[in-house]
Order: C-alpha cells, then structure tokens, then sequence
C-alpha cells in the first residue's frame, strides 16, 4: 500500500518520523512544495506569502507524487492548512484532489480527527511557532470545537526547527502540562516529537498528539490500513 505526503522544501523532519512509524507493507513517497520566494525570513507577512506560495504549489506537487498511485495523498504542513482559518485545510484538500484525482488529506484534518479520537477537547498546544501563529492555531482548534487552555513555544523559523532535539517538545510540554487540560498537541511537522510521545503520556497518564503522528495516523485510515502501531502514543495504538 502507497501514502504520498507533500511536505515543505525545507522539512527535513517530517519523512525519517514517518518512515520511522510506518507498518511493515506501507511505503510512504514524498514530493516537496516549493516556494518561489525561497525561506522566508522571521517576520510575520514573510511566513505567511511562504504558507501560501505552499498551498499554491500543491497543485502541481499532487500532480507529479499522483503517478506513483498512492491510496491517499496528505499535505503534511500544519500552520500551511490553518493559517487562513476555518475551512482552509477543506480547500487545500480539494485543491489536491482536483489535481490528482486520488483521495486527500492535510495535517490539520488529521489532528482535528486525532484529537476527537483520543478525547483531547482541552488543549495544552506547544509548537516551534509566534505568537501570531500560535493564535491561529488555537482559532482553528477553537472554531473545531476544542478549547485551548495553554499555549507555550520555542519560537524558530523554518529550516531552524529541525535542529531541535526531541527532548525539546518533552521539556516544553511538561513545562505547559496542567492537570486542566486534557493533554498535549504538539503541532508543526517539522518538530521532532516521536521519540517522547510514550514517555510523556506513561509520566501524564494523558494523551500527546503530535502533528506528524496524526498526519500518518489519519493516512492510514483513509487508505484502509487500521492495525494499532506501537511505541509512538496511544493516538497510533488505536484501531
């Protein structure tokens, strides 16, 4: 069985955690977004004509990972399917499926349906994110039904995420973690997570759902594949 995620240009996260998590009989094919403008820089206007030049690429990115004939293709960029709000994850899904004719996904579907499957209604959200995006990110949950109680980041830029260790999302859930909250959603796929998603949730007794764990989780229940995975939360472990 084929899964096809678009990913950013710069991720370089997102693929060795899937292939990482990925059941034995599923490949998983990757064709990277490319933005005109190249990175952006810190500012705010910059990360978001980087967000769109993503969704405009998509098209043409679907079209191309479309002739290894996945089940499923997902476009595997968290704030790039939320940052218009409402619905924007909808509209870049049926962008893909225009282009591709093969059924669609984004991150932020994924999560949406991840976090209703593990009851996590109240949301601790920690993310590599600004503030600005930050507060997307809780308008999104938020206009989903969820309720976003604590937001904490390490703020970088993309391209810098990547270097940080999986012990980063630990510490910085733990240190956002209150006993209000439901559990944790660790968003951003290019935000090493995988590595500590059982250690967390054996210490909290509480959920940690994490972009890149929901994006393959929801893949593969679009491609018909629904056998638990261990070792990577209980989010995968569910069938």
């Amino acid at each position: 069985m084929r899964i096809a995620i678009l990913v950013p240009a710069q991720n370089a996260i997102i693929e060795s955690e899937v292939y990482r998590m990925a059941p034995e009989g599923i490949t998983i094919h990757f064709e990277r977004l490319i933005p005109k403008s190249g990175l952006p820089d810190r500012s705010v206007p910059s990360i978001v004509n980087f967000l769109t030049e993503l969704g405009e690429d998509s098209s043409r990115a679907a079209s191309v990972v479309a002739m290894v004939n996945p089940k499923v293709i997902a476009f595997g960029c968290t704030s790039g399917s939320f940052f218009k709000g409402i619905e924007h994850d909808k509209e870049v899904i049926k962008t893909i499926e225009a282009a591709s004719g093969i059924p669609a996904i984004t991150t932020s579907t994924a999560v949406i349906q991840a976090l209703e499957e593990v009851k996590l209604r109240r949301v601790c959200l920690i993310s590599p994110y600004p503030d600005f995006f930050n507060e997307k990110a809780k308008e999104f949950l938020e206009a989903n039904g969820f309720s976003v109680l604590v937001m904490k980041s390490l703020v970088s830029k993309p391209g810098e995420t990547a270097v940080l260790p999986p012990e980063a999302a630990y510490d910085l859930a733990e240190s956002a973690y209150t006993t209000e909250c439901d559990g944790v959603f660790c968003s951003c796929t290019e935000f090493r997570t995988i590595e500590i998603l059982d250690k967390f949730e054996k210490k909290f007794d509480k959920p940690m759902v994490s972009a890149n764990q929901a994006t393959l989780w929801l893949a593969l229940r679009k491609a018909g594949f629904s056998k638990p995975i261990a070792g990577f939360g209980q989010l995968l472990s569910h069938t």
